[in-house]
């Protein structure tokens, strides 16, 4: 599978906010009555959930809990991490 820009900046959005959630996590297990910070939770675990299906539908799963069994063992079908880096 050749990588196409599209497949990396989508990559890229994906673990960026994957960053900020993990943040929020973080800072609502010392604060979690801070409505403001479930509020921005919510809305980036949101947009975190319809990133990565996006890029499953596209380019096959990110995460063994990604693959739809009905395909088969898809897992498998994807290039390596140490493949994609040679592309």
């Amino acid at each position: 599978m050749k990588h196409t820009s599209e497949m990396r900046q989508l990559m890229r959005d994906i673990q960026n906010v994957a960053f900020l959630v993990k943040e929020a996590q973080l800072f609502l297990d010392t604060h979690p009555d801070d409505a403001k910070a479930l509020s921005y939770f919510d809305y980036y675990n949101k947009l975190l959930a319809t990133l990565t299906a996006e890029y499953e539908s596209k380019f096959g799963p990110i995460t063994v809990y990604g693959v739809n069994v009905e395909d088969g063992w898809s897992w498998i079908e994807q290039p390596w991490p140490w493949e994609k880096e040679a592309e």
